[in-house]
């Protein structure tokens, strides 16, 4: 039905629907919590961590350096729960909110300065961050936060876009906007957040600077995020290691105890 309707209006007010577009863009969806994530999160300590005046949404478990858990769009920071553990057992604190608009976190919309924003509140919150781990969108928010002052010694990423046209355009192709009604969204964008934006918002260009070591792992069959954007981010990024699995897609990689060992491992390192 959404579609549809983007499409007609798009026929007879390509502006309006342009417009449209342009907010569903910014609006994630919230997903039912699976109940492996509400048992990891009942062993957590929460966090009042204000942002914006309202307040996130923020897990922890254990003690020692921190090391922050940033999921992606649609998603809750419970998603990469199942690192906890292990991190726990290694010696570490691990911290893990939900980015505004997303999960228990207030809001409607957001974006990823605004998410990178929220990212340095939670650091400042926690104390010195040792390592991130992003997941998917997560990564580019994590990597943006780190080129805006966020100082970490590892940074560890799963699964991530390759750049922003490409985020734009599966965007696009999975509500069919048409041509014109894109050219709108991308005039509007350029507006908002600046006509650099797909180079400054994009993984593999950011990772072009980090002088941080990095881990990064990438499914061959994921069908989200095609495991090219996670290779082409790995070139990029100076010395980083380049992990590829199979069959565990886009989230189950987030719960394989084999990748939760070789994150731990790095992180550790």
């Amino acid at each position: 039905m959404l579609r549809m309707a983007i499409r007609l209006l798009g026929l007879v007010a390509p502006a309006l629907a342009g417009r449209w577009v342009y907010r569903l863009w910014f609006q994630p969806l919230r997903y039912p919590e699976p109940a492996r994530e509400k048992e990891w999160r009942r062993t957590a300590q929460s966090l009042d961590v204000e942002f914006h005046g309202q307040r996130l949404a923020v897990d922890a478990w254990g003690t020692g350096p921190v090391v922050l858990l940033v999921h992606g769009w649609n998603g809750r920071g419970a998603q990469l729960g199942a690192f906890a553990p292990e991190l726990v057992r290694a010696g570490y604190r691990v911290v893990a909110f939900d980015t505004p608009a997303h999960g228990r976190s207030p809001g409607r919309a957001t974006s990823l300065p605004e998410i990178s924003e929220a990212i340095h509140a939670v650091a400042r919150a926690c104390g010195t961050v040792h390592a991130i781990i992003g997941h998917s969108f997560g990564v580019a928010c994590a990597i943006y936060a780190v080129q805006q002052g966020l100082k970490v010694n590892r940074i560890v990423a799963v699964s991530p876009p390759a750049n922003v046209r490409w985020l734009t355009q599966s965007f696009f192709t999975a509500l069919d906007i048409a041509p014109r009604v894109q050219e709108i969204f991308n005039k509007k964008f350029e507006a908002d957040f600046g006509a650099d934006l797909w180079q400054r918002f994009s993984p593999e260009v950011l990772a072009r600077r980090l002088d941080v070591p990095g881990l990064v792992i990438h499914d061959q069959d994921d069908r989200d995020a095609p495991i090219e954007g996670g290779a082409a981010v790995a070139r990029a990024w100076p010395g980083a290691q380049f992990v590829r699995t199979t069959g565990l897609g886009h989230r189950r990689i987030l719960r394989d105890p084999d990748v939760i060992a070789r994150v731990t491992a790095f992180i550790a390192g």
